[in-house]
Formats: C-alpha cells, structure tokens, sequence
C-alpha cells in the first residue's frame, strides 16, 4: 500500500490533501467537518483585522463548471475562532492559519496566533496586496520577523512576474501556494440577466476546474525557478487532478470549491484516490512521484536542446 504521509518543514502530513482557505473551512463546524472528513491538514479561513463586510449573495455556480465569489475574507473577528483552532490542534492534524493582508495586519496577527494557538504554519494571502512585487515582499518580511513558525505565500494569478516574485520570496519566506481564485469574472444566466452575485457589477473571483490549467502551470513555474516547497490549489476535485499538481512540483495540495460543492468527504476521497493510483501504478510513495513531470521536461529538453 502506498505511503501518503510527507514532511513538510519537519511537519508531518498524513497524506497531501488539505483543505484550502476559503468558505469550506469558514465556521468551527467545518473546522471539524474537514478533520473528520479526512483533510491531511486544516488550512483556516483568511483573516484580517478589520472583519470583513461581504456583499449578498456571495456564491454561486457559473455555467463553465466553475464558482463565482465575492467573499474577501472573514466576517468573524478572529479571537471568535481561537478556541476552533486549538481543536484543530487537540485532533492532532497540522493547523495552517491563513491571514491578510498588510504588513501591520500580518505582524499582528502572527504574534497573536502563534502565541494563543500555536499553528504549525502561518500562510498570508496577496489576493488585495497589489500586484507590483515590493509590496508583497514587504509583508513577506513583516510577518517572518514575527513569527518562529514557517510561512506561506500564498499566490494570486494576477501577479505580473511570477517566476521573479519566487525567487526573491525563496529568501524571506519557507513555502508558496498557488494559486488564489482568479478574476474578476462575470457569469450570469441570459434568460434572467440580472447580477449573480452582491458585487457592484456581479463580477467576482473564478475557482474550481475552469483554473486548473493556469493554476499547474503556475506551480510549474514556481517550483522549477526555486528550491521552497509549493502547495497547489485550484480545481482539484480528485485524485487525478491532485497528482497532476504532485507532478508539477506540488509537495501538498488544498481544496476549496469541490468542497463546498460535495462536502468535506471530498478530503478523504482524494487521497483514497491518489493512494489506489499509486498502488496500481506501483509508486510507493509521494516522493516518488513528487516532481516526475517536472523530471520528464527537464529530460526532454536537454535531448532537443530546449531551455
């Protein structure tokens, strides 16, 4: 039977599907859904210091197979999550605290977090960061001085210079997750052409399969210009998919949309997934496949003379 388990920073993940950032892990009630339901690891709903106030409705379907959303990040203040945290951490599943969004808000937030609660990784969202570089390194640099614990970067698609914000993020940070939802989008039904969604024009951010293109080749990009680990999320909703991100170079990979689409059964479900493909395909462990698409471009290229 193949090993899904991996460490990451010294972490250690049963297996490599965790929840990501996002509605699906919006609530204490689905904290704990998402443990029972298999996760490898608990990536919480992004918090700022400033509760969010989303417009409604936030969610909905969109006719290319996708979700359209509106959310920012949390309503809820964040001392109203703590006590849903540190159940996280009494389930003895690796908790990653998703937090926004300037340098002010990262460094206060981290101090907080790693002091009542304790998570094993901090990650922080660029989604309204900007998309010139200096910002996002700024606050790259303002939560690593505040914390001990390891970082993510989470990344949006709309960044200019992927490969280059890597790179010079590889210096200050411990790990990259890509992507974010994309947008703004606009979807809406032609028989009853009204605003989908709260927003000011209907438009909101795209996730789930429509971006999984974009999202595998940005993880391609990320892992192949630097040696920090890379988390890939967007439109995985088995175990084909996520494998497909483990070959990119993904050492983990979160799930949002297909989470709220089929419930938090989806964690186990992948990674039962990704295990019966490996078994039958005879790979024994994550590692062993971590990366291989990478390896076969690398190969291939340097027989054509490609760069």
């Amino acid at each position: 039977m193949a090993d899904l388990s991996s460490r990451v920073h010294d972490v250690f993940f049963s297996n490599p599907v965790l929840t990501a950032a996002g509605p699906n892990v919006g609530t204490a009630v689905r904290l704990r859904e998402a443990v029972v339901g298999g996760a490898g690891g608990i990536v919480t709903k992004t918090v700022s210091m400033v509760p969010a106030k989303d417009p409604r409705p936030t969610i909905r379907k969109v006719s290319c197979g996708g979700l359209l959303n509106c959310e920012t990040w949390a309503e809820t203040p964040v001392e109203e999550y703590l006590e849903a945290y540190r159940e996280v951490k009494r389930a003895g599943v690796p908790l990653i605290a998703s937090i926004g969004y300037t340098p002010d808000d990262v460094r206060t937030l981290g101090r907080l977090l790693e002091k009542e609660v304790g998570p094993d990784i901090i990650e922080f969202s660029t989604h309204y960061t900007g998309k010139s570089l200096d910002p996002l390194l700024d606050v790259a640099r303002a939560l690593r001085e505040a914390v001990s614990v390891p970082v993510w970067m989470k990344i949006s698609p709309n960044t200019p210079d992927i490969e280059e914000l890597a790179v010079r993020a590889a210096e200050i940070v411990d790990g990259f997750v890509a992507i974010n939802s994309f947008g703004p989008a606009l979807d809406f039904d032609i028989d009853t052409p009204k605003p989908p969604l709260g927003s000011t024009y209907g438009q909101g951010w795209l996730s789930g399969p429509p971006i999984r293109p974009i999202a595998l080749r940005i993880v391609y990009q990320i892992a192949s210009v630097q040696p920090k680990p890379v988390i890939g999320v967007g439109g995985i909703s088995s175990g084909r998919d996520a494998l497909q991100f483990l070959m990119a170079g993904a050492s983990l990979v979160q799930i949002c949309s297909a989470a709220i689409q089929h419930g938090p059964e989806i964690y186990g479900k992948v990674a039962r997934e990704i295990g019966e493909w490996m078994d039958s395909s005879e790979y024994s462990s994550i590692e062993d496949i971590r990366g291989l698409y990478m390896r076969n471009v690398m190969a291939r290229n340097a027989r054509s003379g490609l760069k």
